[in-house]
């Protein structure tokens, strides 16, 4: 009998290639505790010897990876959109880049596709602050499931 799997989704904000700012300053003027931070020329974790090609302050989704895209993005915004002015500030003067990043995961052909809609309050969000948005669906084959 197959095993059953549920659709997942990781969605992350990322701010990439700052050079003249360090992460702990970026989440001192956020005042947001980052999930993960790349440091250009170190390695990106203990177990990977791969190096880091640029700085990069990471916070995933405070919430479970089969809750809704909808969902996900309304608590991110919670946290990003009394931020605004700080982070227009870090675009400007350090040339931050930011990004948002959706993954998800088709496990389950028998679980409707997750649903991914744009809203208002998402593109208020961006008309502020300049935000990349990178898409990512897989697909991986049974025996990687």
């Amino acid at each position: 009998m197959k095993k059953e799997y549920k659709n997942k989704i990781h969605f992350d904000f990322s701010i990439w290639n700052y050079e003249d700012i360090t992460h702990k300053e970026i989440t001192h003027i956020l005042r947001i505790i980052p999930s993960k931070v790349y440091v250009k020329g170190e390695r990106i974790n203990p177990e990977n010897p791969k190096i880091s090609k640029q700085n990069g302050w990471i916070l995933k989704s405070s919430l479970d990876k089969y809750v809704s895209f909808e969902d996900q993005l309304n608590v991110m915004l919670d946290l990003l959109e009394p931020k605004i002015e700080e982070l227009q500030m870090l675009s400007e003067k350090h040339k931050c880049e930011f990004e948002f990043s959706l993954a998800i995961f088709i496990l389950n052909q028998n679980e409707s596709t997750p649903w991914v809609h744009l809203n208002k309050r998402y593109n208020d969000f961006i008309r502020k602050v300049d935000v990349e948005f990178d898409f990512d669906i897989y697909y991986p084959p049974e025996d990687e499931e």
